[in-house]
């Protein structure tokens, strides 16, 4: 009876055997140069919960769109951005460079992607999302057959990006959208359309970012008939927006190409924003607009969208060295260089306030506008009095005293304890 149970006992010591080797060859392992493009998208396949996935350094030629979908615990990591380089230059299938899905925990670290048909980094429908050292580009400069948006995390929640790079996207380099919990931090984005953009987005805080050479340094938007309505509560602090006059080069249509050359900052249809000890300087047309979507005269069909600002807090920022001419190659830029004259703001508002906000003087009572440097050259347009612009020469108002006013800061700590482990 004893010899009957040998075999079996060797048997489940080879099976005990067998495992642990399997999950030690689930540890971090680097995938050769050799056989990368051959290879990744079928790791990528295969991959199992937990698995990390090193990408060694060189140049390596796409031709398809990279993705992957539902597998949680992922970390695709390279050597380091300009280091491990994706290139999708020659790319004939797929609408992005990377698209990664409903995956719940992943990590993008190190690498670069260039030249991709559609965006270059796509995060959709993702929980606890880092992505960290990252460059996208298009390395043939300003076109508007670029990719739209660089580094893309949408509809997902707990959103770490920091130490970035985004340049030549023909909408936005970095592109944040109907998402929650985000933190973007320590990124350069230059030579994009937009540089940085947040966009019915929930909690968010947006800070130690530089944007440079774009045509719209950063922007805070709302938009209309989207899945998430009313964007709220992102702060916006300690970031330089320096010299953003490029000239715009979105396709005629997109809402970006609307944006004049020389714009520091744009806040439109957006709820609960403070955006303190930024630094805004050097253009030609605008340091930051303020604006509600009625002022695009573009018609939406949500009933839940609210298309006003409401609780704009802008303090304690640095806006200098605005020199004109205004841009003139948009029609918003034709439209502020005929009621202004060719000369640039320090801070403009379309003054198509929310009703409800309006006070007994006519102002509304939730923008403060507070501390943000000597002689500030402030315009509201008045537009609700008629938004022609003869009727916008004739009302608008150069008085910043009115917005001189504090409001409260509000809370976005809800994403304190996922970021503490990151």
């Amino acid at each position: 009876m004893k010899f009957s149970y040998f075999p079996t006992l060797i048997f489940a010591a080879l099976l005990l055997f067998g495992t642990a080797c399997q999950t030690a060859e689930k540890g971090p392992q680097t995938m050769t140069a050799e056989n990368l493009v051959k290879n990744f998208q079928k790791r990528l396949i295969e991959a199992k919960a937990g698995e990390q996935i090193l990408l060694p350094a060189g140049t390596f030629d796409f031709k398809r769109s990279i993705s992957l979908n539902d597998t949680p615990d992922i970390t695709i990591k390279g050597a380091g951005k300009g280091k491990t380089i994706l290139s999708f230059k020659g790319q004939i299938e797929g609408a992005e460079g990377m698209l990664i899905k409903n995956v719940n925990g992943i990590t993008l670290e190190g690498f670069t992607i260039s030249d991709s048909k559609g965006d270059a980094i796509k995060v959709q429908g993702c929980t606890n999302v880092v992505m960290r050292d990252l460059e996208t580009t298009w390395t043939n400069g300003q076109l508007a057959t670029n990719g739209a948006y660089g580094l893309y995390p949408v509809s997902s929640k707990n959103v770490l990006m920091e130490k970035c790079e985004a340049s030549y996207a023909m909408d936005a380099g970095i592109y944040v959208g109907q998402s929650t919990n985000v933190v973007v931090r320590d990124n350069y984005v230059h030579h994009n359309v937009a540089g940085l953009e947040i966009e019915n987005t929930i909690n968010g805080e947006v800070y130690n970012n530089i944007a440079k050479n774009n045509t719209g340094g950063m922007l805070i938007f709302d938009m209309p008939d989207l899945p998430q309505a009313n964007g709220d509560r992102i702060k916006f602090y300690n970031n330089i927006m320096e010299g953003n006059n490029g000239k715009n080069f979105a396709p005629k249509g997109m809402v970006v190409s609307t944006i004049p050359p020389g714009s520091g900052m744009i806040i439109m249809s957006h709820s609960n924003i403070e955006a303190h000890h930024n630094t805004i300087t050097n253009h030609k047309t605008l340091g930051i607009a303020v604006n509600s979507w009625l002022f695009t005269g573009v018609p939406y069909k949500s009933e839940n969208f609210d298309p006003y600002c409401t609780n704009i807090n802008l303090h304690d920022n640095i806006i200098s060295g605005n020199v004109g001419p205004t841009d003139n190659t948009t029609e918003y830029g034709q439209l502020f260089t005929a009621i202004l004259g060719g000369e640039p703001v320090d801070i403009i508002t379309d003054g198509i306030f929310k009703p409800t906000s309006i006070g007994i003087a006519g102002q509304p009572t939730d923008y403060c506008f507070k501390n943000n440097g000597d002689n500030i050259k402030f315009v509201n347009l008045n537009a609700s009095m008629g938004d022609s612009p003869e009727a916008m020469a004739k009302n608008m108002d150069t008085d910043y005293r009115k917005f001189d006013c504090e409001l409260p800061s509000f809370d976005t700590s809800e994403h304190d304890k996922w970021l503490a482990a990151k």
